[in-house]
């Protein structure tokens, strides 16, 4: 029993580095936000709140593995400081512009209490739009797989008993995220009456995501980096749009998200239904 532990433990010590978790809470946060913004009701206090819970202490476990690149940025970032470096500076002034405004506009919507629900519901609509492209990003996570077990320094049975199922298994819960967030979605949209814009919306979606998943698997931009940023992500926005090798990519990212989503959301409403089913007594077979 001893050596099935130390085999284990020593694929996870050579191959894991905590990215599963770091991008399950990427991809939880969309689907929270969706709850609030589009489905409230669906979820009692209680329950949201343990969700919130749920997904903070995924993102403290993942974020252990992100700690020495983070500390690399920080010294990077005050190396520049103390060179002058004029790129650093204007970024740190754009960022010290950023937090005054949002500042601003915190201290006014406080006053105007009207209004504040609606601007609220606006900027975490925009957040929501932002990090959900790391939901359907987790699909790229398979590369982590082939590239820690291709190197032949795990036991096979630990690869294909242990690492392909956990590995799997995080990238369904991921991609769950994404279908429910765009369930919730369309929840919203037939309660305000839109029913027909629901299609032009999902395929609206994926084609958004499956452009920030290009631009997070290939270029390495992150969804903060749209307020650290923005100039960069501008540029190279430009760049990927112009560029035919990346559009091919994104293309076939697109329909891969479409036909992938299909099949969940048939396989999430089907489980939904059955549970309804056996609330109501009934037999789903029936």
């Amino acid at each position: 029993m001893g050596w099935i532990i130390v085999d284990i433990y020593q694929g996870i010590n050579n191959f894991y580095s905590g990215w599963i978790w770091w991008n399950l809470f990427l991809a939880f946060i969309p689907m929270l936000l969706s709850f609030k913004l589009f489905r409230r009701k669906a979820l009692s206090p209680f329950w949201f709140a343990l969700a919130c819970f749920g997904t903070a202490l995924i993102g403290i476990v993942g974020l252990e593995s992100r700690l020495p690149r983070l500390r690399r940025f920080a010294s990077s970032i005050v190396r520049d400081i103390q060179t002058g470096d004029p790129g650093t500076l204007l970024q740190l002034l754009w960022l010290a512009g950023v937090m005054v405004i949002a500042l601003g506009i915190s201290i006014w919507l406080f006053k105007q209490s009207h209004t504040r629900k609606l601007w609220l519901w606006w900027i975490g609509l925009v957040t929501f739009i932002a990090f959900l492209p790391n939901a359907p990003y987790v699909l790229t996570d398979i590369l982590h797989l082939i590239r820690g077990t291709s190197a032949g320094t795990i036991k096979i049975w630990v690869v294909a008993f242990i690492f392909i199922p956990m590995h799997m298994a995080a990238i369904i819960i991921g991609f769950e995220a994404y279908v429910i967030a765009l369930l919730n979605v369309n929840f919203y949209l037939q309660q305000k009456g839109l029913q027909a814009l629901a299609g032009p919306v999902e395929v609206s979606i994926h084609a958004l995501c499956a452009f920030g998943v290009y631009l997070g698997r290939f270029i390495r931009l992150n969804s903060w980096d749209i307020v650290v940023d923005p100039s960069s992500v501008l540029a190279i926005t430009l760049n990927t749009l112009t560029s035919k090798r990346p559009l091919v990519v994104i293309f076939f990212s697109f329909v891969l998200l479409m036909v992938l989503y299909w099949i969940m959301k048939q396989v999430t409403l089907g489980l939904k239904l059955r549970i309804h089913y056996a609330q109501m007594g009934q037999n789903a077979l029936d």
